[in-house]
């Protein structure tokens, strides 16, 4: 099949895989519908020279949009593309780890669904008990455990992107010396939002650090798997993007974060407010009653505010 000989062949191909497109003022870059995200307005940029295409909304990118079309619009327009491109390398390693499929461990298990006697298993179910963690949160939250040996004695909390497809996991031992403490899936995080199938972005949206604090906040809620809200990340661009209003329920000693975090979100316009977890450690030692009754006592972030913190740090010792 003939190369892309012209820039109006490959805008053409684009029209053909993607639908309708949008293209730039410079002529090399040209905006269609995403195919991952599914976002209405043209947000997928694509560059008709280099095929480097990423998303604006969720963040989704690669090097070459062969690994696009070959994961989202179908295998033979990733062969036609792939015959066309010519002189273009096609590197067969995939270069984005957005761009990977994620499975669950091999013989996973729903633990609100075990009755057998598997040691381990018990051992593991007893251990979610102790954290408050209860039956009818662990189907919610679909919490798994696995028979296989890298996986035993883990808990393992799925996440599901908005269409319900698996797109992270994280595994934590139960054991307190328990080495590796985490197993987490090898997609780099902030091109993920955590269950984001549970997400209402046009209601206050509860931002937590983990999983187990996941658990015991509001429905309307999501963790950043750590302490940072990168700007670039798909969480922080969806955010803006909808004007989400946000509750920051970070841990008791991740205050100094809490304000980097609410007056970058501010600087966008979106409104944030903050939660004092009242000499708690974290979102995971309250019950989801504690937390219903701290959320309403949260209070809205304001530059004052992050200027009165500031001068409490610098007169503590320290400074954010």
């Amino acid at each position: 099949m003939a190369e892309f000989s012209t820039d109006r062949h490959r805008i053409e191909f684009i029209i053909s895989a993607f639908g309708d497109a949008k293209v730039a003022r410079d002529g090399k870059n040209v905006a269609v519908k995403c195919p991952s995200c599914g976002e209405k307005k043209k947000k997928f940029s694509i560059n008709i020279h280099t095929w480097m295409c990423h998303c604006w909304v969720c963040g989704i990118k690669s090097k070459n949009l062969y690994y696009i079309l070959k994961k989202h619009i179908g295998e033979s327009t990733a062969i036609r593309f792939k015959s066309q491109a010519g002189k273009i390398t096609i590197d067969e390693k995939i270069d984005d780890c957005s761009l990977q499929i994620v499975e669950l461990p091999e013989n996973t298990i729903m633990l609100a669904s075990y009755s057998g006697l598997d040691p381990d298993i018990l051992a593991t179910r007893a251990y979610c008990t102790r954290r408050g963690v209860t039956v009818r949160s662990m189907w919610y939250f679909k919490i798994c455990v696995s028979k296989s040996p890298q996986f035993r004695r883990k808990v393992i909390i799925p996440s599901f992107d908005k269409s319900g497809k698996l797109n992270y996991f994280v595994s934590r031992t139960i054991d307190r010396n328990g080495f590796p403490k985490y197993i987490n899936s090898k997609v780099k995080k902030t091109n993920i939002i955590f269950n984001e199938m549970n997400i209402d972005w046009q209601k206050e949206v509860s931002i937590v650090e983990g999983p187990f604090d996941l658990i015991k906040s509001d429905q309307n809620s999501t963790c950043i798997l750590g302490s940072k809200l990168s700007e670039k990340s798909a969480l922080f661009n969806k955010i803006v993007e909808n004007k989400t209003p946000i509750l920051l329920a970070l841990d008791a000693d991740m205050k100094s974060e809490s304000h980097k975090i609410a007056k970058s979100l501010s600087s966008f316009g979106v409104s944030v407010r903050i939660m004092d977890l009242r000499g708690k450690l974290d979102v995971g030692d309250l019950s989801s009653d504690e937390f219903k009754k701290l959320k309403i006592n949260s209070t809205t972030w304001s530059s004052d505010m992050g200027l009165k913190y500031k001068i409490r740090s610098i007169k503590s010792g320290s400074i954010f």
